[in-house]
């Protein structure tokens, strides 16, 4: 009770006093060998004409808890201190006199600075994990909020594999010893990683574990250090030190070391599932990049075989050789098509397409598309109808990918479309070039159309669909004209036909 910052006093019903702490005696004035025993209002005749005494009289009678302020003069200064009255269980009345009021409220005031000061770090961390995809930036960030956070003056994030322990980015006093490994064995971040619990060392070189033979030219002494757990699984540890002149971690720097780990362990799991997805993207890429290459040699040897048959230089052909033939040049049309698309979508994701700008008329990339796309209409016996503009637009783009969206939108409304027509417009809007495209097919429902310009993504999928095709004519379409400094815009309603509109700047 001496040890306390309030004043206490206990006095028992018949208003003797039973004790007294060392701030009471120092506050009031009076002895304690003076006070106890002896009548609380004659050994305080000062409280007895205070306002307050009602209270205190109160309290002993109904036993409710009462607060009041009184005024006390020392070494001739006026101090106002708050009372605090209740009554115990054996009857007895406790009275707490302090400048409580003013200093807990201060407390209050900076305890919820403090947690508002950390609140706004954790959103800051968060907001800053979530824009970057780079792994090295992300743990460098993740230490640098971790050192802020516990007032350390460095930190490292350790990855744990079977045996070995490295550091995998560190900040601060740490910053020399990034890349570093070390023994498992025995070591702190083993034990760390097994118990999922935080840790604090008041001076970690003098332990003489694996790490701190490692960095014994680091002159580390306070540490604490977390686990990195997201669902379920240990990611590493997550470090904070301070140099040997430093005072040791508080249970306050535990707990905030702990809440910036949960945020690295999210950022981590995160990161580590955005590279998988993306090395397992780019092996796609090259798979696919591969197949196609190797896919096309064979093919030119067929296309080129089929033609020295038509051209009869190896022999008269029957009707019916030339009527097999026929369908070969248009199987082998198709899985060309298929093969030009898959490279272009790995060109795409690889970054490897460019624009070669050249300046030609907008209603000659027109018919130069429905020339293109004519053959499959006449196949279906759809009439395909192209309408241009009397005045002569001239633009400036890539026209052979400005030729092949218009291709792909064309192909995409004959396939679709069993009765009808297909119509190609070119419509002059001011610093645009709109070229539409619209069918009378089948129509795409208003919750399909977010899925259009998917890679791979078919409407129809499945091993039942009708309409064949590798699903990236849209995609590549869409990605074209972006890169063309346009877009594609899309009008349909199912069972009623779709309008595809390429729009193009003129320059």
């Amino acid at each position: 009770m001496d040890a306390l910052g309030d004043a206490i006093i206990v006095i028992a019903p018949d208003w003797r006093i039973d004790y007294i702490n060392a701030p009471w005696e120092r506050i009031l004035g009076v002895r304690r060998a003076d006070a106890i025993g002896h009548d609380f209002w004659r050994a305080y005749p000062g409280l007895a004409e205070e306002a307050g005494a009602e209270m205190i009289r109160a309290t002993a009678a109904d036993g409710s808890t009462r607060r009041f302020d009184i005024e006390h003069v020392i070494s001739g200064e006026v101090r106002r201190y708050g009372v605090r009255v209740a009554r115990d269980e054996t009857g007895s009345v406790v009275l707490a006199l302090s400048r409580a009021f003013e200093m807990m409220k201060n407390a209050r005031d900076r305890a919820l600075e403090d947690r508002n000061e950390e609140n706004a770090a954790l959103r800051a961390l968060a907001r800053q994990t979530a824009e970057v995809s780079d792994t090295t930036a992300l743990l460098t960030i993740l230490c640098e909020a971790a050192s802020a956070q516990c007032g350390g003056q460095g930190a490292t994030l350790i990855s744990a594999m079977e045996t070995e322990g490295e550091l995998l980015s560190a900040v601060g006093l740490l910053a020399p010893a990034e890349g570093r490994r070390f023994s498992l064995v025995g070591s702190l971040a083993r034990e760390i990683l097994e118990t999922r619990k935080v840790a604090m060392v008041e001076d970690f070189m003098a332990a003489r574990r694996p790490l701190a033979r490692r960095l014994a030219d680091i002159p580390i002494g306070p540490l604490i250090a977390a686990p990195l757990v997201a669902h379920e699984r240990v990611l590493g540890t997550l470090m904070v030190v301070r140099d040997r002149r430093s005072v040791p971690f508080s249970t306050r720097d535990a707990q905030r070391l702990a809440v910036v780990a949960d945020h690295a362990a999210l950022a981590v799991w995160k990161s580590q599932l955005l590279e998988q997805a993306q090395e397992a993207d780019r092996a796609k890429g090259r798979f696919l990049a591969t197949m196609s290459h190797e896919l096309r040699t064979p093919l030119t040897a067929i296309a080129g075989y089929e033609e020295l048959l038509v051209d009869e230089v190896l022999g008269a052909l029957s009707d019916a050789q030339r009527e097999v033939l026929e369908r070969m040049h248009y199987v082998t049309q198709h899985l060309s098509a298929m093969i030009e698309d898959v490279l272009a979508y790995t060109n795409l994701e690889t970054g490897g397409e460019v624009v070669r700008p050249t300046d030609f008329l907008a209603a000659d990339l027109l018919s130069a598309a429905a020339a293109v796309v004519q053959p499959l209409a006449d196949n279906k016996r759809l009439p395909l109808v192209s309408e241009s503009v009397a005045t002569p637009i001239r633009m400036s783009t890539d026209i052979d990918k400005a030729r092949q969206i218009l291709v792909n939108l064309a192909a995409n409304a004959v396939k679709f479309t069993e009765r009808g027509e297909v119509r190609m417009a070119l419509v002059d809007d001011r610093d645009d070039v709109r070229f539409s495209v619209k069918d009378t097919g089948i129509g795409i429902a208003q919750s399909d159309l977010q899925r259009l310009f998917r890679p791979f993504s078919q409407l129809d999928s499945g091993l039942t669909r009708k309409h064949g095709g590798t699903g990236l004519g849209l995609y590549i379409s869409h990605r074209f004209a972006r890169l063309l400094r346009g877009r594609i815009e899309v009008e349909s309603e199912l069972g009623k036909g779709s309008t595809f509109t390429l729009v193009l700047p003129r320059e």
